[in-house]
């Protein structure tokens, strides 16, 4: 199984194809490192970071759901860890009690997970017209929905 995996059960049907994803799961833990960034995860959520995961992304059944990669990648930044390949170097067991899971994916797991994310093209752009900009009269959007409308275009394009 690997080190620091405590959800065997969930991992063994996950490998058969009887899981489509773990549930976030979280537990109480003293003393984890980067504990600070649960902090702004009702914020992100509020703000509408998982909003339209399902129906925008898809990502082959597996331990890792969709949820847990993007609240990864969101947790990533918040720790200024500035590259997937420098998640080789912090413990996975600690960072997946971040994420309510046994440990995080391994970056080869991860970038595979992204590469399936990534094959439907335009798809993003969906999600991208609904994300609020604050500081204006308008939340930004009518400036956001032009500037996402000609980003989509020329991705849809090719």
């Amino acid at each position: 199984m690997g080190y620091a995996t405590t959800r065997s059960g969930e991992r063994v049907a996950a490998s058969m194809g009887v899981l489509a994803s773990a549930p976030v799961q979280f537990e109480a833990a003293c003393d984890v490192p980067k504990g600070g960034v649960l902090l702004a995860l009702p914020a992100l959520l509020a703000m509408g970071l998982l909003r339209h995961t399902a129906a925008l992304y898809q990502v082959p059944n597996g331990f890792y759901g969709i949820a847990g990669i993007f609240l990864l990648l969101a947790l990533q930044a918040l720790a200024r860890i500035k590259s997937i390949e420098q998640l080789r170097y912090v413990a996975p067991g600690e960072w997946g009690k971040l994420l309510g899971l046994d440990r995080i994916p391994e970056v080869r797991t991860l970038r595979q997970k992204l590469a399936s994310c990534a094959a439907r093209r335009g798809a993003p752009c969906a999600g991208i017209r609904n994300w609020p900009r604050s500081g204006s009269p308008d939340n930004g959007k009518a400036k956001w929905s032009s500037m996402s409308t000609a980003m989509c275009a020329s991705t849809t394009a090719t």
